[in-house]
């Protein structure tokens, strides 16, 4: 079958056009399955009653972080380490995390609400907030009330 010349030029310039743009793809696009943006308010109420608020405070992003792998934040102002996983099941995300005190936290670091070591949350909304306390562990059905260290925010976002 014949077709016409401009027809066939056209059609290669399309497939040039996929290819180019393919390879064109930004870096970040490839760089890892999700990215979070992450910002920590380390400001207690004992930071506040003495007039020090915001000596705590970190932000930052990790991009290059992959389904079914720990993804780490390091907070070096609170001396805080925040390990991570989400799990994809479709177009659903559940996230795990961890969070890990340093040489100058006590034994007691630390803590999620309750006195969890770890809290485990359906991916509802981009935005988690997360209560981290240090002080100890819940035993069996034990009530503990610990100490708030800060309220850490993980935003999750340029799912692949």
């Amino acid at each position: 079958m014949f077709r016409p010349s401009w027809i066939w030029l056209l059609n290669r310039a399309l497939a040039v056009a996929v290819i180019v743009t393919a390879l064109e793809l930004p870096s970040y696009a490839i760089a890892g399955d999700y990215t979070v943006s992450y910002a920590f308010d380390g400001t207690t109420r004992a930071d506040v009653a003495r007039g020090a608020t915001g000596a705590s405070n970190e932000v930052g992003i990790a991009k290059e972080c992959r389904y079914g792998q720990r993804c780490t934040i390091e907070l070096t102002k609170s001396d805080l380490t925040i390990s991570f996983h989400v799990e994809r099941s479709g177009w659903s995300h559940k996230v795990t995390v961890f969070a890990d005190g340093g040489r100058s936290r006590s034994d007691g670091c630390c803590y999620f609400f309750g006195g969890d070591r770890l809290v485990s949350k359906e991916l509802a909304e981009p935005l988690l907030r997360l209560w981290i306390y240090e002080g100890q562990a819940r035993k069996r059905n034990e009530y503990v009330e610990n100490l708030p260290l800060g309220l850490l925010y993980l935003q999750f976002s340029d799912f692949n």
